[in-house]
This record gives structure tokens, C-alpha cells and sequence, in this order.
């Protein structure tokens, strides 16, 4: 997952960066005092939180509160402060950075943008040439990529295995569970719900009021958000007009 992959990069690349930034400023140091170097920290834990999550964030938060403490305020290269606003200047660091991580996976526009990247990449699959159940099968292992899934499986309207992703998906048997719909999403935050179960579901592919299929799902046990439940619902509102779609081209009557 190239989202995954980001977070990983920065969550390294974000504290090596705030000791580096550190060391650079050792040069500069005698101009101003400690805390007004806390603002180009602070503009660096944002850019962080920006691209890389909450966890990139909150590791740049430390180290740079750390690196200001031991290159920036005296005694110089030592984790130990002897003026009072050297001191102040560290914790406000520290909370202004730890506000920074706490709200960086809340805003409305990175659940949208987790959205849309879900529904894009299954889209292009589905755009792809190729047979149905090429198409399809390249749409879910895409999906359960970005989702916290271990495995889907997409089924016809006369329950016949259309596509599989990885996982062991087309091996497992029918979930029991039945979900007429997925919750609706939250409007103003991506909050972490449940995670998705791992004994399986199945939800109707529904193109307009006919059924086309079903959508099989299998959670991996990592704890969903309100934005993961969208993208699968859209996801299978797509795979719904595909399903649809090659009924009618291939004269099938409605099950």
C-alpha cells in the first residue's frame, strides 16, 4: 500500500529531520532566543502530520522538543534546561506537537481523500481490458489492500464465484452474517469504530432494486473508521454497475 508505505517514510524521515533541523540551528542560535526557534519546528511537525499521519507526527514531536532541548538552550548538549522560558519553550513545543498529532487524523479531507484513493484504484481496475473476472478480482485484491481486510469475495446473482482476492477468499465458506447496508459515514471526523468482522459478512450488490451478486467480506482485526465503511460501501455500489451491467450485455434475467 503506497499510503502505508508514506507513513512509514515519514514516521523515520520526520525525527531525523527535526535533529538535523536542530544541529543546522546551533549556527544561528546566539541571535534569538530558544523559543522562537519552537515555531520552525512546529512548522515542521505540521508538514509531517500533513503527509504522514498522526504517528509520523507524534514521533517529530518528541524529537524536535528534544532536539531544541539539546542543541538550542543552555547547558548546550545536554537534556537539562537552566532558564525558566528555555523550559516553557520545550513544553509548548511538546503540547502544541502532541495537538498537532492528536488532530491530524481527524480532519473531514484526509477520510475523504482515504475515499476517494480506495475508490479510484478499483475503478482503474475496472477500466482495465480484460474479462469481468479479470477485472473484478483486480478491483478487490486492490481494495483489500487499502481496506482492513484479510480477504473478498464477489459473488453473482445465482451465487457463483465471480472474483477473489488474496487471503484464501474463494476457499473460505459463505459468511453467515448478512448486512442489508453499511453504516451510514460520520460527517465531521473519521472516529475509529470496530473492526470489521473476521468471521465474514455479506452484503447484496444491488443495481438500482435487483440484485446482481454479493459482496463477501472477511476483516483482518485492525480497528475500522467510519471512512473505511464508506469506501467499502461505494466500492460496492461500483461492482454493483459492473455486475449489472454484464447481465444486461449477456441477456441474463433479473434472479
Amino acid at each position: 500500500m503506497k499510503d502505508e508505505i508514506d507513513r512509514l517514510f515519514y514516521l523515520g524521515a520526520g525525527p531525523v529531520a527535526a535533529v538535523f533541523l536542530g544541529a543546522a540551528l546551533v549556527l544561528v542560535r546566539d541571535w534569538t532566543t530558544a523559543s522562537n526557534f519552537s515555531f520552525v519546528f512546529l512548522a515542521l511537525i505540521i508538514g509531517v502530520a500533513e503527509f504522514g499521519g498522526r504517528a509520523a507526527a507524534l514521533a517529530t514531536a518528541v524529537a524536535s522538543t528534544l532536539s531544541l532541548d539539546f542543541f538550542l538552550t543552555q547547558p548546550y548538549l545536554r537534556l537539562s534546561i537552566s532558564a525558566k522560558g528555555d523550559a516553557i519553550a520545550c513544553a509548548g513545543l511538546a503540547g502544541c506537537g502532541l495537538l498537532v498529532a492528536v488532530l491530524s487524523d481527524r480532519r473531514p479531507g484526509r477520510a475523504a481523500q482515504r475515499e476517494v484513493m480506495v475508490l479510484h484504484a478499483v475503478m482503474d481496475a475496472l477500466l482495465e481490458p480484460g474479462s469481468l473476472e479479470r477485472r473484478v478480482g483486480n478491483a478487490v485484491r486492490r481494495c483489500c489492500d487499502r481496506l482492513p481486510l484479510a480477504a473478498i469475495v464477489v459473488r453473482d446473482s445465482r451465487d457463483r464465484l465471480v472474483a477473489a482476492s488474496s487471503g484464501g477468499g474463494a476457499s473460505r465458506p459463505a459468511p453467515s452474517l448478512l448486512l442489508d447496508a453499511l453504516p451510514e459515514r460520520e460527517v465531521d471526523a473519521a472516529t475509529a469504530v470496530e473492526a470489521l468482522p473476521r468471521e465474514g459478512a455479506r452484503l447484496p450488490l444491488l443495481a438500482g432494486e435487483r440484485q446482481v451478486g454479493w459482496l463477501e467480506f472477511w476483516g483482518d482485526g485492525t480497528p475500522a473508521e467510519t471512512s473505511h465503511l464508506q469506501a467499502l460501501k461505494d466500492v460496492a455500489s461500483v461492482l454493483a454497475l459492473s455486475l449489472g451491467s454484464a447481465e444486461q450485455a449477456r441477456g441474463a434475467s433479473p434472479a
